[in-house]
């Protein structure tokens, strides 16, 4: 898919997606030139399957390509130059590289969008400066879809942060899933307009930028420390107490020592008969 870009970038470039794309001075054609010599209908492009085609529209200065004057159907390839008037655009080819470079000083594109669904598929765009998406051919990137604004989107890139906006469109604008009204990009998030897809690549070292509020607006929680428990001295073993007696127990116990002494009265009362025995044997003789 060709572009249709200015050489002195007067105008943002433009897909030649449409069947076809009229220029010249007139409010009503997809790409409006204001400039001496150039007629309210200069020129017409026509895509016809791949193929584009640039014809003049019986102007008196004519369209020239390449330098030279054409008249009808001259077949565009990436890399033509096209002059009407004073103007010169050029036909680039952004997959290709056959682009002519705008400068030579021009920034390495650190971010792109590569599109993986819809028309554009396969599509790898850089990202300089800000883009615009939407249905009309006077946007950067131009989406011929029924469910897209004439100006959808813009995508810019500004100190190293890639920003996508949406411009009040009708359907909306996604990222990852998500309907947004301004979002900072990073790699990998994906930009959807309903059926076309954008994948987001970037450096790797890209940070998102975080919104800025007032000191007095940040409220900090902490997490309450939990008191400890001071350390405990060790419990000094404590006697098991000796029961106290019942009256049973005693009875008991009083009882014993009474049993104890039978057999030793027992033992004096035989001595003593003993004794009496012999005493009385004595006496008799």
């Amino acid at each position: 898919m060709l572009k249709l870009q200015f050489k002195d970038q007067r105008q943002p470039a433009v897909w030649l997606v449409e069947s076809v794309t009229n220029i010249g001075s007139g409010a009503k054609n997809q790409i409006v030139i204001n400039e001496s010599g150039i007629e309210e209908v200069h020129a017409r492009i026509s895509k016809q399957g791949d193929a584009l085609y640039l014809s003049d529209a019986g102007t008196l200065a004519g369209t020239f390509v390449n330098g030279n004057k054409i008249s009808q159907n001259f077949q565009l390839r990436a890399g033509d130059s096209i002059r009407i008037g004073k103007v010169e655009l050029d036909i680039v080819d952004p997959k290709s590289g056959a682009a002519k470079p705008v400068a030579a000083t021009a920034p390495r594109a650190d971010w792109s969008i590569m599109a993986i669904s819809g028309e554009l598929k396969g599509k790898s765009i850089p990202i300089r400066g800000s883009l615009v998406f939407g249905r009309s051919t006077t946007c950067d990137i131009v989406i011929n879809d029924a469910h897209m604004s004439r100006r959808h989107a813009e995508i810019s890139l500004k100190d190293g942060i890639l920003r996508l906006v949406d411009l009040k469109s009708s359907n909306g604008t996604c990222v990852n899933g998500k309907n947004i009204g301004e979002q900072v990009l990073k790699p990998g998030d994906r930009i959807g307009f309903d059926q076309v897809t954008f994948l987001v690549a970037g450096p790797s070292s890209a940070t998102v930028e975080l919104p800025t509020e007032d000191a007095d607006d940040i409220t900090v929680f902490r997490a309450a420390e939990i008191p400890r428990r001071p350390p405990q001295p060790a419990a000094k073993p404590v006697a098991a107490a000796t029961p106290k007696p019942s009256p049973a127990m005693d009875a008991r116990v009083s009882a014993a020592p009474a049993t104890s002494k039978l057999p030793l009265l027992i033992i004096v009362g035989v001595v003593l008969l003993i004794v009496a025995g012999v005493a009385g044997f004595m006496l008799s003789s």
